[in-house]
């Protein structure tokens, strides 16, 4: 079973997963990479636009983090590119 980095357990985490998730979710955004509809109901993953394990000071930086579905979240867990649809700096038309 896979263990679970401290970091995503700690609260300044959670408080801001939680901040971006709703942001998402009231301005009606789509997975950043497929563009489909978020499912709210289900896993919508708030991921790391550059990798936490290549710039862990970007950790809590809002503006490196997405919200994706969790199919193009499982693609990039293996390895495999999800299909991205951003502008060309990498971040969601209307990231502010």
């Amino acid at each position: 079973m896979k263990t679970v980095h401290p970091f995503y357990s700690s609260l300044a985490w959670k408080k801001l997963r939680a901040k971006v998730k709703a942001k998402w979710k009231a301005r009606g955004w789509t997975c950043n990479y497929c563009k489909e509809p978020l499912d709210w109901s289900t896993w919508c993953i708030v991921d790391h636009i550059i990798p936490r394990a290549s710039r862990p000071d970007l950790a809590l930086e809002p503006s490196n983090l997405q919200v994706v579905c969790h199919g193009c979240n499982s693609r990039k867990a293996k390895g495999l590119e999800p299909i991205t649809r951003t502008r060309s700096d990498g971040f969601p038309e209307g990231w502010g």
